[in-house]
């Protein structure tokens, strides 16, 4: 997916990123909505992938999770490997940095950090290891394997489950964290899976859902206050220019 960049001034700035709002998503939605003039663009639309290979999901993955799974391709390439692992879409979701439900994840007491430190103590083998799983790509595209297939498909599952109209970032983690390959592995090491189980994450999901169904109403309060701090600006400068025109 290309990169825009989105400059903020100062104050809000640390504002978003005391809150941790998933800026991208946010960024979507609303270019989408300007661009269609409309306003039921949402943040579990159906994402189009575009990947190197095709990849069959039901229910299809969403916006966030389609940029995961594009830039798994890149961390892959990144290590001359002819392969897409498990661990390569676990550093993607790292990278992306936008996920709810990593947030969760490091509120629950895993930092990213931490987890970082783990996927990079389990790819420096990777340019050293000879091997099926590590060849070099020799100009092509990295394609990937079976375990990271069979890791979508627990994730599109559990979306199935959840009568989800797409597969999310909490499913996505859920294939993450039940692989037996690499990024299960790493999960395991760290300790997340004892904390974040499939009951947590089907949880997670449900509660995103139920937040997201009040996103019109919040949008509709949000646009209110604007115009009214709008108007209140505009009614002290009138004040301010009556007062000096009365001097």
């Amino acid at each position: 997916m290309p990169k825009i960049n989105v400059y903020l001034p100062d104050a809000l700035a640390d504002r978003v990123r005391q809150a941790r709002l998933p800026i991208s998503r946010i960024c979507q939605v609303a270019l989408t909505q300007t661009l269609d003039g409309s306003g039921n663009a949402g943040y579990d639309a159906p994402a189009e992938l575009v990947l190197p290979e095709p990849v069959d999901l039901t229910p299809p993955p969403n916006h966030h999770v389609a940029a995961i799974l594009r830039q798994s391709y890149d961390v892959a390439g990144a290590h001359g490997s002819a392969t897409v692992r498990t661990i390569d879409v676990l550093q993607a979701f790292l990278d992306e940095g936008e996920s709810l439900v990593l947030n969760t994840v490091e509120l629950l007491g895993f930092p990213v950090a931490a987890i970082q430190a783990a996927v990079r103590d389990a790819t420096d083998t990777r340019t050293t290891t000879a091997g099926p799983d590590h060849p070099s790509t020799g100009g092509n595209a990295p394609t990937m394997t079976t375990g990271t297939r069979t890791a979508l498909t627990v994730a599109a599952t559990q979306a199935q489950a959840h009568g989800s109209a797409v597969t999310t970032g909490s499913h996505l983690l859920l294939g993450l964290i039940e692989d037996p390959g690499s990024a299960g592995q790493v999960l395991r090491r760290v300790g997340v899976t004892e904390a974040v189980t499939p009951a947590v994450l089907s949880a997670l999901f449900h509660g995103f859902t139920f937040g997201r169904m009040h996103l019109g109403r919040d949008a509709d309060s949000a646009a209110l206050r604007s115009m009214m701090l709008t108007l209140i600006e505009r009614i002290d400068q009138l004040q301010r220019q009556l007062a000096t025109a009365g001097r």
